[in-house]
């Protein structure tokens, strides 16, 4: 009874920092399950779905079959994504401005586990049955905070290269130094592989002047990333390792805006590089592991942007430290990736037709992609140069 207890009111008789770690891993896997199973629902349940729950009667109206089952499937991972967001945009309301042990918030972040669990199932469950006329204008607000979701990325991508790249400084070893070019060197050579693969396929011709920009300037967006580390006082943590993996980033969402345009408007040679297949399988776990990445991070990610976090390891009743991170900026990374889990389930297909709705690419999706490319570059080059235009400002960076 006392453990039954514990586990619906969340009163763990352990530290806090014990008990926000089982928290972030509570949420990630569970919304990595979430993932999969959208993945089996869209690939497998097309044909039950429209068959068994009411709400998807509109994919009903489909020409034939296989129209049925791919709007079926898009359905799905709508409702399941929407689900997710509003689960943790409720857990993101509830938890803003939490930063104190005796808040008694706390709990909504970190216990009340049996709660979570069936509020979650709940919503998970109950969106199925969600009408279909609600799905046109999420998925509409879904590829912009998807945006949203790609700026946090590169955020988080940011420290993580930075964290790598100081450790192999610091390391000071034949064998450090070559992970550092080797690893600048294999960045920045896909980034050009990337990018010949664009010009490629998205600008067979000068008369494709839109597309030929976008690749043009995200090469020079390179180039500019390089020149950046020859600015005196610059920060002293970046190099070629941090800029390289900034512009692979950038190189990958540019050659992903371009894939994104409208097939009747697009200039493409050969249709393009299909997204089925291995490639489909694979661009899916490489993406499913940057959410994963992305998720996991999060809260140290929030310490360090924010200024949360004690040390040592406080207890249960400890009330003079702050919390281990931000529970509401790591609520923020799960909505916006349920957004993004959206768009990649969907392939950023999101326009409506009046039976079903269309697998189909639109302007919106590459001028999203595209913007989130130019604000990765801006936030990056801004990390790089700040020390040097605010010198009296303590960064916190080695000398």
């Amino acid at each position: 009874m006392c453990c039954l207890s514990l586990i619906w009111c969340g009163g763990w008789d352990v530290g806090l920092r014990t008990r926000f770690t089982v928290a972030k891993w509570f949420y990630c896997v569970g919304f990595t399950a979430t993932a999969i199973a959208v993945w089996v629902l869209r690939d497998y349940g097309g044909d039950f779905l429209p068959r068994e729950v009411s709400a998807f009667n509109l994919c009903k109206e489909a020409a034939d079959p296989a129209s049925v089952s791919r709007c079926a499937g898009k359905e799905v991972a709508l409702r399941v994504s929407f689900a997710n967001l509003v689960w943790f945009g409720a857990h993101l309301l509830g938890c803003l401005l939490l930063t104190r042990v005796e808040d008694p918030r706390v709990d909504l972040h970190a216990g009340l586990w049996a709660w979570q669990v069936l509020t979650w199932l709940a919503a998970l469950i109950g969106f199925m049955w969600l009408p279909a006329s609600t799905l046109a204008g999420y998925a509409q607000f879904a590829r912009y905070a998807s945006g949203v979701f790609l700026v946090l990325q590169l955020v988080l991508l940011v420290a993580f290269v930075y964290e790598v790249n100081e450790w192999l400084v610091a390391r000071d070893s034949p064998a450090a130094w070559a992970l550092l070019v080797g690893g600048a060197a294999v960045a920045f050579g896909g980034g050009l592989v990337l990018t010949g693969i664009t010009y490629h396929y998205y600008a067979p011709a000068a008369s494709c002047s839109l597309n030929v920009f976008f690749i043009t300037w995200n090469l020079l967006l390179g180039l500019g990333l390089v020149g950046l580390l020859f600015v005196p006082r610059r920060a002293p943590t970046a190099g070629l390792l941090t800029s390289g993996a900034v512009w692979l980033y950038c190189s990958y969402l540019t050659y992903s805006a371009l894939a994104s345009e409208p097939p009747s408007e697009r200039c493409t040679r050969g249709g393009g590089v299909s997204s089925g297949g291995w490639v489909g399988v694979v661009a899916f776990f490489i993406a499913l592991a940057a959410v994963v990445y992305s998720t996991l991070t999060a809260g140290v990610a929030s310490r360090d942007m924010f200024g949360g976090g004690g040390s040592g390891d406080p207890g249960v009743g400890d009330n003079s430290v702050e919390l281990p991170y931000r529970p509401d900026f790591f609520h923020l990374v799960f909505a916006t990736a349920s957004c993004y889990l959206a768009m990649l389930f969907t392939n950023w297909a999101v326009n409506e037709s009046r039976t079903a709705f269309e697998i189909d690419r639109g302007w919106a999706s590459t001028w999203v992609k595209m913007a989130s490319s130019w604000a990765c570059a801006l936030i990056y080059g801004w990390t790089v140069v700040a020390p040097a235009i605010l010198k009296n400002r303590d960064f916190g960076l080695p000398t």
